[in-house]
C-alpha cells in the first residue's frame, strides 16, 4: 500500500505536466485515477473485515446524504447517462483516499516517507515556475498564468505551496523541525506564489499561516505564535509586493498596492454586475447569478441541474452537461460548480464535510503528541485553506489537490477515531481496576 500512495503523490503532482511536455505519452493523466482505483478496492477489501470502524458515524451520514442529493438532482432532471458517469467520476474518483487511513494504518516511517515526498514535489516547483516566469516575461508574455510548475494551473500552484506551508509550519510549532531549517523551506516553497502572478496568494497565504499559528497553538503559547506569524507574514509581504510589481507594472503601469487601492478596480474585479449571457464575469457575479437563476425553481435550489448537467468533460462532447454552454463563464470555483450541479443542500454538505475536518484535525493536534499530531497542526491551516479555495478555484476537478487533500484528511478523521478507541480503552481497564480494588478491599 506504501509503494501505491508514493507513486499516487507522483502521478498527481507530475504526470500531467510531463505528457504536456511530451515526455511520457498520451493519457499518462488517467494513471493518478487507476491507481486510486486500485486503492478503493483493497479499501472494500480491508474494510469488509474491519468494520469500517475507525471512520465515525457523522462522515457516513454527510456522505450519505450528499449522495442521496447527487440521485434526487439526476432523477429531476432527467440527466444523460454521459454527463452522470462524468459527474460521479469527478466526484468520487478522491474520496475512497479519504477512508484508507481507517482500515490501513500507516506507521510513522511511511507517513514520514509521504511527508518527504510531498515536499520534494513542492521544492520542485521553485525552479520549474521560475524557469516558465522568465522565459515567458523574456518572449514578451506578461501575465503569469502560463506559470503552473508541473500543476498546469496558476492557482493550483498557489492554493498547493499555500498547504505545503501550513504542514511545515505544523511540524515546526511541534519541534520536528528546526527553526532555520523552517524558515529555509518556507522561502523555498512560498517563492513560487510570488511569480505566477495570482492575487489570492495575498489572502490564502496569510489565512493559512495564520490559522494554522494561532488556532494550532497551546493556548500558553497562541500570543507568541502569533507574534511569530506575524513577522513572517511581514516579511513575506515585504517581498511579494516588489516581485510581484516587478511582473505586473510592464503590463499594467501600476503596482499591486494601487490595484487594491485605487478606486473601483478591485470592485470592478471582483463585481461586473454580469447576467445570464455574459462573457466575461467577476468573482461576484460568479456566485451572485447562479444563485439567483436557481431560487427560480425550489426543485433545482435545492437539488441543482444534476451531477454532469453543468460541466465539461475531457472523456467528450456526449459527457458534457446539457447546460454547460449556458454556465460557462460563471464555472469559476467548485462553489459554482457544486451549488449548480448539488443544489444548496449539497452545497451546504461539502461545507459539512470540511467542518467535520477542521473538528478532527483540532482534536488529533490537541491529543495526539507523534507525527500525526504534529501534521494535524498544520492540517487546520489546510483546511480552512482549502475552502476559501473552494470558493475561489475548481479544486474538485484538480487531481493533485482533491486525492491529497482526502487521503491526508482522512487520517484525521480516522487518528481522532483511534483516540477515542484508546481513551475508552483506559477508562474501561481503570474501571475494572477500581471496581477490584473495591472487592479486595471489602474483602479484606
Amino acid at each position: 500500500m506504501q509503494l501505491l500512495i508514493l507513486a499516487l503523490i507522483i502521478a498527481t503532482g507530475s504526470f500531467e505536466y510531463l505528457e504536456m511536455q511530451g515526455w511520457f505519452p498520451d493519457g499518462a493523466g488517467f494513471v493518478q485515477e487507476i491507481l486510486a482505483v486500485i486503492v478503493a478496492g483493497a479499501i472494500v477489501l480491508m474494510g469488509a473485515r474491519s468494520g469500517f470502524h475507525n471512520v465515525h458515524p457523522s462522515y457516513w451520514l454527510v456522505f450519505g446524504g450528499i449522495l442521496l442529493l447527487m440521485l434526487c438532482g439526476i432523477i429531476i432532471n432527467n440527466v444523460g447517462s454521459g454527463p452522470v458517469f462524468a459527474g460521479l467520476r469527478t466526484y468520487l474518483r478522491a474520496i475512497p483516499l479519504f477512508f484508507l487511513p481507517a482500515v490501513f494504518l500507516m506507521k510513522d516511517r511511511q507517513l514520514r516517507a509521504q511527508f518527504l515526498l510531498l515536499m520534494l514535489l513542492a521544492l520542485v516547483q521553485l525552479p520549474i515556475s521560475l524557469d516558465q516566469r522568465m522565459t515567458t516575461f523574456g518572449q514578451a508574455y506578461l501575465s503569469g498564468d502560463r506559470t503552473t510548475g508541473t500543476l498546469l494551473s496558476s492557482p493550483t500552484l498557489t492554493i498547493f505551496c499555500a498547504c505545503v506551508a501550513c504542514v511545515l509550519t505544523g511540524l515546526y510549532m511541534r519541534k520536528r523541525m528546526r527553526g532555520w531549517i523552517y524558515f529555509l523551506l518556507l522561502c523555498a516553497v512560498l517563492a513560487p506564489t510570488m511569480l505566477n502572478e495570482t492575487k489570492a496568494t495575498l489572502v490564502l497565504v496569510p489565512l493559512g499561516l495564520l490559522t494554522t499559528f494561532i488556532v494550532g497553538s497551546h493556548p500558553r503559547k497562541r500570543l507568541q505564535n502569533g507574534f511569530i506569524a506575524f513577522v513572517l507574514l511581514g516579511t513575506f509581504v515585504t517581498v511579494f509586493v516588489p516581485v510581484y510589481d516587478y511582473f505586473m507594472k510592464p503590463r499594467w503601469g501600476y503596482g499591486i498596492v494601487e490595484f487594491m487601492t485605487m478606486q473601483g478596480r478591485l470592485e470592478g474585479y471582483m463585481d461586473k454586475n454580469a447576467g445570464m449571457g455574459a462573457r466575461t464575469v467577476g468573482r461576484v457575479d460568479a456566485l451572485v447569478v447562479p444563485v439567483e437563476q436557481l431560487a427560480r425553481d425550489p426543485a433545482r435550489f435545492a437539488f441543482g441541474y444534476g451531477i454532469g448537467n453543468v460541466s465539461q468533460s475531457s472523456l467528450g462532447s456526449q459527457f458534457t452537461g446539457q447546460y454547460f454552454r449556458q454556465y460557462q463563464p460563471f464555472l469559476l470555483s467548485s462553489s459554482t460548480v457544486v451549488m449548480l450541479e448539488t443544489g444548496m443542500l449539497g452545497l451546504a454538505g461539502v461545507l459539512m464535510l470540511m467542518w467535520l475536518i477542521l473538528r478532527d484535525s483540532r482534536v488529533v493536534a490537541r491529543e495526539d503528541d507523534g507525527l500525526l499530531g504534529a501534521f494535524a497542526v498544520g492540517w487546520i491551516g489546510v483546511t480552512v485553506t482549502m475552502t476559501v479555495a473552494f470558493f475561489y478555484n475548481t479544486v474538485i476537478t484538480n487531481g493533485v489537490l482533491s486525492f491529497l487533500f482526502w487521503y491526508f484528511a482522512g487520517h484525521m478523521a480516522a487518528q481522532r477515531m483511534r483516540l477515542g478507541h484508546a481513551a475508552h480503552e483506559r477508562t474501561v481497564q481503570e474501571t475494572r481496576a477500581r471496581r477490584g480494588w473495591k472487592r479486595a478491599h471489602a474483602a479484606g
